[in-house]
């Protein structure tokens, strides 16, 4: 394979230029506004976890953002790599700071995650195609954090309030991936910035629910 082979997947790119895709790359400062808006909001105070998870937002941000102008291979695996790490972790401290789960058991739940989201998409690409422009890669953290939002209900209720409203958010920015190739003829410039426009707002829910956890369940569950 090669790594530094050029990638046009997206309506706006018409050619191998570094600008070619100003408005994909340019939305992806939306995940740099609300890194920072989280930042501010958490405090000085904040947790490791906290912190790691928004810098990691910061991360998907300018991981997509490379993608976006170099379009190579190499660049499309740094681009879903951050979104991937964000998810795990994301994933394991919910289950600690919400679930009271012991580290171990959480990371295990990630496992059980990655196995199972392994498979789905290995079975999209050897029997079934969805017609959804290569977004059903993000189909099972969507089913995630539907659970994530089923699991807190009792729980947390605002954290649950988030996470529905980020898994309401995910549906709009799954449309907005999913329909971008066939609305060219019609929208020349693409829907995909709406993918990174919806999906910022979408983590800064997630981040809202974790930081709803009450007080007293995070010191319990243990700080990293």
């Amino acid at each position: 394979m090669n790594w530094l082979e050029s990638i046009d997947l997206y309506c706006e790119r018409t050619g191998p230029e570094l600008w070619s895709e100003p408005l994909n790359a340019l939305s992806n400062l939306a995940f740099i506004a609300v890194a920072v808006a989280l930042w501010r909001r958490a405090g000085p105070q904040a947790a490791g976890d906290i912190r790691l998870l928004d810098a990691l937002i910061a991360a998907v941000g300018l991981g997509s953002l490379v993608f976006h102008t170099v379009a190579t291979r190499w660049a499309a695996v740094l681009d879903i790599g951050f979104i991937a790490i964000f998810v795990l972790v994301y994933h394991q401290r919910f289950q600690v700071r919400l679930l009271g789960r012991s580290q171990a058991a959480a990371w295990g739940g990630v496992g059980l995650f990655v196995v199972l989201a392994a498979g789905f998409v290995a079975a999209t690409k050897l029997w079934v195609t969805l017609p959804l422009n290569g977004s059903e890669i993000y189909l099972p953290p969507f089913a995630l954090l539907l659970l994530c939002a089923w699991q807190a209900r009792a729980r947390a209720p605002q954290a649950a309030r988030w996470l529905n409203l980020a898994g309401a958010l995910l549906i709009v920015s799954l449309v907005c991936r999913a329909v971008d190739q066939a609305l060219c003829p019609v929208w020349p410039l693409g829907t995909h910035l709406g993918w990174h426009l919806v999906n910022a707002a979408m983590l800064y829910c997630c981040m809202r629910g974790l930081l709803a956890v009450p007080a007293a369940r995070t010191v319990a569950a243990g700080r990293p």
